[in-house]
């Protein structure tokens, strides 16, 4: 683990160490080197004040030879070259070379500071000795004599020894940093540890072992990083089982529902189906990766979750499903799972209901009901026959039967109105609806059938208004459903509203649908029975019903004519406050 937060950590530490110490080993060294050439300089200095005091106890003697042997003995003692020049910077002794072969050397800046009267010192290549050299020179006046004093000490010497010093700082160095090295190990190893242990607790969580925990129990930083580990195991321990339980009892669900469930992804990929979607479809198990054009085998329920990806809109449709020799009708409700943050559809969930016993009933009872009104006809025209020829030749005759005469009569051919209807219903369901669509244009539709009305109710005090566009309102649908759905609630509306009778028909376009109401005065229809007055033979108030001949079945018939239409149909309709019936077309009617 040579990139692990520990080797990084050890890293990090020896990185600084070794520059703190190679920049602090560098900054003593030239201090020392400084530090130590400063003091040879004094040391010098100190040595040729005292060589330019001994110039000064000349008793007589030649000052040439005076002078050679001050620096011959004070060579001796200082371990130096002592040079005396006078104030011309001619070279009156030396301690090492013969001053005659020595030109003059005023231009020396050493020489040259100290015969101006200042100390002065330099390092240089000696030209008469061809070595380098620190030389220091002070000025001197003896009473005979005046000129300068220089000392002159090779720079090897100097740099032999500050060699040596620096070797042994280097040693102190290498040695403190190998000290620093064990140190930053052991530190990092410390540091390092309970990070470790978060970090393979944190890799067992992810493999799935959330019973595991990190031991590090200081109250330090680490020490809230690792309770926080131990909590987040325990809480991701008791989410992982809680899910799993949820998810035990959904897939328990979706195994044994009687409904088939299929959902498809996003790339048109199915992504799940439970067993009894599989029979549905006579599909096998194997769906992992297919598409659904390749999994489902119907082309009406391909194109059904199709028409759900592109629309983003929920659809309920029947679909029949071909197995062999059966074949099983199915209400298929596909509803597209939406992703609200980004607004994108991320698949399709396909509800399969199986309804074919469903069907089978239904059919069964509209047969039935379609056979009993057809064989009811016959023996209904009969007593209607009879009671009309009844009530002909009893006329002056008893009042009473007369009257019980006319009763037969007229409730006759109330049972053969509801025969007609409940054969035009049966009709309705049984066949499937053959649209003759062609241009209409619905507001002159509607005039016509205001027309009619009022002239089959010229004794009603009726009163119809309208509300229609300026322009013509032109749509493709089948003219002959419209004036049949016009006509019964038209006729709802006359039988069910007192008079005076005020009934308006309106009409409004919408980008993709037209609007057409019928709104009365009557009494209204109470919120709870609102949803109940489309089925058949549902009637509120049933005596006032039988004494407007109504039967039940024309809201019935309404609704299946507009589901014909491909429309919807709905009601409105405030306590005391008149009813508004309305349908629409929609503008785009198939075939």
């Amino acid at each position: 683990m040579r990139s692990s937060f520990r080797w990084r950590l050890t890293g990090t530490f020896l990185i600084l160490i070794a520059t703190v110490l190679v920049v602090t080993g560098i900054i003593l060294s030239l201090w020392f080197k400084n530090y130590y050439l400063d003091q040879i300089r004094s040391n010098l200095a100190y040595e040729a004040v005292l060589v330019a005091d001994m110039t000064r106890f000349n008793q007589g003697q030649a000052n040439a030879g005076f002078l050679q042997e001050i620096t011959d003995k004070a060579a001796l003692h200082t371990d130096s070259r002592i040079t005396i020049v006078d104030s011309q910077g001619k070279v009156l002794a030396d301690s090492q070379f013969d001053p005659s072969n020595m030109g003059f050397h005023h231009t020396r800046p050493e020489i040259h500071q100290a015969l101006q009267g200042k100390q002065g010192a330099d390092i240089r290549r000696s030209d008469t000795a061809d070595i380098r050299m620190l030389y220091v020179a002070v000025p001197f006046d003896n009473g005979y004599v005046k000129g300068a004093v220089r000392l002159a000490k090779p720079i090897q010497q100097v740099e032999a020894l500050y060699k040596n010093v620096l070797i042994i700082l280097l040693m102190a160095i290498f040695i403190t940093g190998l000290v620093a090295c064990i140190i930053s190990i052991a530190v990092a190893e410390r540091f390092s540890r309970p990070l470790q242990e978060v970090t393979e607790a944190v890799g067992d969580m992810a493999r799935g072992n959330f019973k595991c925990r990190v031991s590090y129990q200081h109250d330090d930083e680490l020490g809230v990083l690792a309770e926080a580990v131990n909590n987040m195991a325990g809480y991701l321990d008791d989410n992982i089982k809680e899910m799993a339980e949820v998810n035990n009892r959904l897939e328990i669900l979706l195994t044994n529902t009687i409904n088939g469930i299929l959902m498809v992804g996003s790339d048109s990929r199915v992504t799940y189906a439970n067993p009894m979607a599989l029979e549905l479809l006579n599909a096998d198990g194997n769906y992992a990766g297919k598409k659904h054009v390749e999994f489902i085998g119907n082309y009406h329920l391909i194109e059904l979750i199709d028409r759900v990806k592109a629309r983003c809109r929920p659809i309920r449709q029947e679909v029949i499903l071909q197995h062999l020799n059966t074949e099983r009708v199915v209400e298929v409700n596909a509803v597209p799972i939406l992703n609200r943050e980004k607004d994108i559809l991320e698949g399709v969930l396909v509800v399969l209901n199986d309804i074919t016993e469903i069907k089978k009933l239904e059919r069964i009872r509209k047969d039935f009901v379609a056979n009993v009104s057809h064989e009811l006809k016959t023996p209904v025209a009969t007593i209607s026959g009879f009671a009309e020829t009844l009530t002909e030749e009893s006329r002056g005759s008893n009042t009473n039967v007369q009257e019980f005469s006319k009763i037969i009569y007229d409730e006759a051919q109330r049972l053969n109105r509801i025969i007609n209807r409940l054969l035009e219903l049966s009709r309705l369901e049984s066949e499937k609806p053959f649209l003759n669509l062609k241009p209409v244009d619905l507001k002159h539709l509607i005039l016509a059938n205001i027309d009619l009305v009022k002239q089959q109710n010229k004794s009603e005090q009726l009163y119809i208004t309208t509300e229609l566009p300026v322009q013509e309102v032109i749509i493709e649908t089948d003219s002959d459903l419209i004036i049949q759905v016009l006509a019964n609630l038209l006729d709802n509306a006359i039988k069910y509203t007192p008079e005076p009778k005020y009934i308006t028909i309106r009409l409004q376009e919408e980008p993709d649908q037209v609007i057409i109401s019928v709104e009365d005065n009557g009494e209204g229809i109470p919120e709870a029975e609102a949803s109940r007055i489309f089925e058949r033979f549902y009637r509120l108030d049933k005596a006032r019903s039988r004494k407007t001949g109504g039967t039940g079945l024309g809201l019935a018939i309404v609704k299946h004519l507009v589901d014909n239409l491909s429309g919807q149909v709905g009601v409105d309709s405030p306590p005391g406050g008149g009813s508004r019936f309305f349908f629409t077309i929609p503008r785009n009617l198939k075939k």
